[in-house]
């Protein structure tokens, strides 16, 4: 599995990391947990064909992880017409905008090859290359929204990504990270190390990194660094453009 971080800024984009995009790669097919903007041009960059990706998996709707997708959307529709992917949101009313909004664009929606899903709990996904279980969080829960982590599962690989948690305390942090894995990427925007740091001591895992860091952003980052080599594991953040292998 190739993991590589298209965009890792918090709400708003920096001058150096855009909204969040994390794009997989397995076995020649093409995964996006998020699709924060400019999700479609930064596959284009990099010389990934449309037609390459299968799945977009959104871990919540806030706008630094879905307004990527409305243009993705349309590419894929009207221009890349051999495209052919599902995408799975998390509200219902999600769904019916970003549907609405490659038709306002487009004059139609070829549903048979551009595909919308409502995720719920547990394994959502299977296509015999990669599974992904999704861990309810409760990240949107004050605005009665849903949330999800990813658990994703793939060549004997399995990564956990934690999208956006809860609040300062990182109370749902999902009990997944119990279980043996070979990478954690921790989203951080919403609290600080001395939250998630504890609650990380003891999980089985190879790597932990951190992406979509905020809080505190210049405290955050020197924490972070100065964690590297006080674990049995790797730890570091990540900027746009990092790739990974497991």
């Amino acid at each position: 599995m190739k993991i590589t971080f298209l965009g890792t800024s918090h709400g708003v984009p920096s001058p150096t990391r855009y909204c969040s995009a994390t794009l997989l790669e397995v076995e020649e097919r093409a995964y996006l947990i998020d699709a924060g903007a400019p999700v479609a041009d930064l596959l284009i960059r990099r010389g990934v064909p449309f037609e390459k990706l299968r799945a977009v998996f959104t871990t919540h709707i806030h706008s630094d992880h879905t307004v990527g997708l409305s243009a993705l959307c349309s590419l894929a529709n009207w221009y890349y017409r051999e495209s052919d992917f599902d995408i799975y949101m998390t509200e219902e009313r999600g769904i019916q905008i970003f549907r609405q909004m490659v038709r306002v664009t487009d004059g139609s929606l070829d549903e048979q090859r551009l595909r919308f899903h409502l995720t719920s709990p547990g394994v959502f996904y299977d296509d015999g290359t990669l599974r992904v279980t999704a861990i309810s969080t409760r990240h949107m829960e004050q605005v009665n929204g849903t949330s999800y982590a990813y658990l994703i599962e793939a060549g004997g690989r399995r990564m956990l990504f934690t999208g956006d948690l809860h609040g300062e305390d990182a109370a749902d942090f999902p009990a997944a990270a119990q279980e043996p894995t070979d990478l954690i990427v921790c989203e951080m925007a919403h609290f600080g190390p001395d939250a998630i740091f504890p609650r990380l001591a003891a999980c089985p895992v190879r790597q932990v990194l951190f992406n979509h860091v905020y809080h505190d952003y210049e405290a955050s980052m020197a924490a972070i660094r100065a964690a590297a080599g006080q674990y049995p594991f790797e730890v570091r953040a990540v900027e746009d453009g990092d790739v990974v292998e497991l």
